[in-house]
């Protein structure tokens, strides 16, 4: 079986990749928040919240499958035609709900920042062949290239036309232009080092990958809806400026997150051959040493934001964020605990132990979406920091024993 070729180099270029990706969020946010004001910021947070649940539509579940799928039962052509039946739910649902919940030019805003969250989709059918192949680099390369180009084109456009409609609707159709350009080029260049794979595309063979990754889409999708209750419950009780303050102080949260891909994403396809090998001892290895990194960059994180952490989105975004010291503290732990989640719920995924997802996340969310309004009724701001921490914190849990278990269990089928 293929080694990773080339670690390091795909290790920067990851880090790189997911860096832009990460600070693209932040990005956004800022300019409309410095351009627009508080008042449109809080609606365009609450868009863009919107939007990254539907970008799971969009991704189904799929890309640690598809990086994952070692002995090439589907091809890429496979992956690609689901991804495009998955790509037009996620918009045809952003329509609909965009129509449903607002008006007038609300609506143009709304669904093309939807369609700028799609194009994540459509470029990540891309990376996860440029990673079943070895080639993480290519992939981290491709996430930067276009990632800086829609950080800098949404900029510029706002700055120009000060129009938050137009400038959604140009860099959600030039990005996705983009994306197809050239993850194209660099697909067909690598496509000869590839495992040839002697048959042809068979459509029924799409409708099972979408029907094995319908669980892994369901506890993705209820897992950004656990994450994003704090703000709808917000929004059902608190005015726009409130969304905004909250988005500010829960970007490091969920940047800690999506930053933990530095460590992880390189390492998926390396975690389920050392799996399928029954390399049970590099195995655990592996995922100790990614847990321990997750934990001492998330204390890093958590010293740094209580110390610089505010002060500099206060500095970033114009706000005033004095009130919330305790707040950005809660947040930070939870998108700590919150890394580790997402770390072991695509270990699960790639050591196909992906079926105990949904009853995992259907017990969390009858635990923590029905007090949510209650907590933000009572305790404001700090009600929603509180339940993304306890969300976090219940999943973690039960994530870490499914993984202890399975983990034990084929010890002792190894052993016996």
């Amino acid at each position: 079986m293929a080694k990773e070729k080339n670690t390091k180099k795909a290790f920067l270029w990851n880090m790189i990749g997911s860096t832009s990706y990460s600070l693209s969020s932040f990005l956004y946010l800022m300019v409309v928040t410095r351009i627009c004001g508080v008042g449109p910021a809080g609606f365009f947070s609450l868009s863009y919240a919107t939007a990254q649940l539907l970008l799971t539509v969009g991704r189904y579940g799929m890309r640690t499958y598809q990086a994952t799928d070692l002995d090439r039962k589907y091809l890429f052509s496979e992956y690609e035609v689901s991804r495009i039946i998955t790509c037009g739910l996620m918009l045809l649902f952003g329509i609909i709900y965009s129509a449903w919940s607002f008006s007038g030019e609300y609506i143009i805003i709304s669904v093309f920042i939807i369609m700028m969250k799609m194009v994540d989709a459509v470029e990540d059918v891309f990376h996860g062949n440029f990673q079943q192949t070895y080639h993480v680099e290519i992939m981290g390369k491709m996430l930067a290239v276009r990632n800086i180009y829609s950080a800098v084109y949404f900029t510029a456009a706002l700055l120009v036309t000060q129009n938050l409609a137009f400038t959604c609707t140009s860099t959600a159709v030039t990005s996705l232009i983009l994306c197809l350009v050239i993850n194209n080029v660099f697909t067909k260049k690598y496509s000869g080092e590839a495992v040839t794979v002697n048959r042809s595309f068979q459509f029924s063979n799409v409708w099972k990958l979408l029907k094995i990754c319908t669980p892994l889409f369901v506890g993705t999708f209820l897992s950004l809806l656990l994450y994003n209750i704090p703000k709808y419950a917000m929004s059902s009780v608190m005015t726009d400026e409130y969304q905004t303050y909250y988005s500010v102080l829960f970007m490091p949260s969920f940047v800690i997150t999506l930053m933990c891909e530095f460590v992880f994403k390189p390492t998926i396809t390396t975690i389920a051959e050392l799996w399928w090998k029954n390399d049970l001892k590099k195995f655990s290895i592996y995922v100790l040493r990614i847990i321990g990194i997750i934990l001492i960059c998330g204390a890093a994180v958590v010293v740094a934001g209580h110390l610089l952490g505010r002060t500099l989105l206060e500095i970033i975004y114009g706000v005033d964020l004095s009130p919330y010291k305790l707040h950005f503290i809660v947040l930070l732990v939870g998108g700590t605990i919150g890394a580790g989640v997402y770390m072991m719920y695509n270990i699960l995924i790639a050591i196909r132990n992906g079926g105990c997802i949904i009853i995992v996340y259907a017990i969390t969310a009858v635990l923590t979406i029905f007090p949510a309004t209650f907590m933000v009724q009572k305790w404001g701001i700090m009600g929603a920091c509180m339940n993304y921490l306890y969300s976090c914190s219940i999943l973690f849990i039960q994530f870490a024993a499914i993984l202890i278990y399975v983990i034990l269990r084929r010890k002792k089928h190894k052993t016996s």
